[in-house]
Parts: structure tokens; C-alpha cells; sequence
């Protein structure tokens, strides 16, 4: 990703000369960081204080997101999977996908979101040997993560309880690594139980225990 920076009257009006200068029409192709939002002169006229922009794009023209768009089209039609590409979000390390499905959304995101962490894992392997690009590509349905997340918040305070009634340890189903942080960082501050990854690889698991604190 190459970066400019660019003066203007204003913050947008660097940003326009910018996108001119580059040749990009479509602002949501790059990034616009403002450096200095300016400052106008006496009573509003003039300039006595240019604002300035830095601007991030891409110099080949086609960003992550085209190519995301692209292989995540061609993937789901080889596995005659009905689904489209409804929003890409493409942050400095981070590329956020929405996809969209009348049919096959139950297909897409599968048993516990395996079918659609396996399509992501796949997607973000053929952006790192097509383009180079180390961001991460986050794929989303449905609003899918954010129901996993709360589902996960309220299962593990709710095998936290049991814990505690009982007196006896309880191993979690295995997760990947992003859904078990997600348990460690909800139970941390809960002082009557502690967590703990075992295990190897994908079949790694948490294990929720008594505290051994009085």
C-alpha cells in the first residue's frame, strides 16, 4: 500500500485534490487519515493554515476487497453454493465481508460456524499468495459472529455457575483460538473460577475449574 499526503483549504478539499491527483474516482478505495484538519483566517477568510491529508491506496488500482470479492465469488459457485458478496470493509489491517444468501446462509455458515471459519481460513490463504497482503479477512453472514459472541458469553458464565455448584471441573467443546480467548477475557475478573486451554491444534478445549482461592 503506497501513502501520500496532500494540503487543501480543507480536509475534504485535500482529500478530492488527492483522489484527482491519483486518479481514483471512488473514495472508498482509499484510506484518508487527517493530519491537520487547518485553520481559516481573520473572521473566516482566507487560509491561515492549509489542512492536510495522508492518503493510503493501493498503486495497481485494485485493492483486497476486489480481490476478495472475486475469489470469494468464484469459491461459492464451484461449491454451487448460492451467495453473493453484500459489503466489503477494507481497514489498514483488517478486510471485513459481508456475504448475502436467500438459500444457503444455514449452507455457509455450517454446524458451529466450522463451514464458514474453513471458508475464511481458505479465502485468507489465496489473498496472501495472490496479492502479498497480510490483512486479515474476516467473513461474516447474517450477523453470525456477533450471535456466536453472546452465545459464547452466556455459556460460559452459565458452565461457571455449574462449576461452582458443583465443586467439579468442566472441559468446553474444542474452539479456535479467537472463540476461546472470548471465554478466558469473559471469566477473568470472576474470582470463584479459573480457565485454562488444553489440548493441541484444533482440538483444543477449555477447561473451567473451582478457584482455589477461599
Amino acid at each position: 500500500m503506497k501513502v501520500i499526503e496532500v494540503e487543501g483549504r480543507t480536509s475534504d478539499d485535500a482529500t478530492k485534490k488527492a483522489l484527482a491527483e491519483l486518479g481514483i474516482r471512488d473514495a472508498s478505495k482509499v484510506n484518508v487519515e487527517v493530519i491537520d484538519q487547518g485553520k481559516s483566517g481573520i473572521f473566516g477568510f482566507g487560509v491561515s493554515r492549509p489542512a492536510k491529508v495522508r492518503i493510503y491506496y493501493n498503486e495497481g488500482g485494485e485493492d483486497v476487497g476486489d480481490k476478495v470479492r472475486e475469489i470469494l465469488e468464484t469459491l461459492l459457485n464451484k461449491m454451487d453454493i448460492e451467495g453473493t458478496v453484500k459489503d466489503i470493509k477494507e481497514g489498514e489491517t483488517k478486510v471485513y465481508v459481508e456475504l448475502d444468501s436467500k438459500s444457503s446462509s444455514g449452507l455457509i455458515i455450517g454446524k458451529k460456524g466450522k463451514t464458514l471459519e474453513a471458508l475464511q481460513f481458505m479465502v485468507n490463504l489465496m489473498i496472501n499468495n495472490a496479492t502479498g497482503s497480510e490483512k486479515k479477512i474476516i467473513l461474516d453472514i447474517e450477523a453470525y459472529r456477533d450471535k456466536r459472541e453472546k452465545a459464547l458469553k452466556k455459556m460460559s458464565r452459565d458452565m461457571a455457575i455449574k462449576v461452582v455448584k458443583s465443586g467439579r471441573p468442566l472441559t468446553l467443546e474444542p474452539m479456535n483460538p479467537l472463540e476461546r480467548r472470548l471465554i478466558h477475557l469473559t471469566l477473568q475478573n470472576d474470582k470463584r473460577v479459573v480457565t485454562k486451554s488444553e489440548g493441541q491444534g484444533i482440538y483444543r478445549k477449555i477447561r473451567i475449574s473451582p478457584s482455589s482461592k477461599k
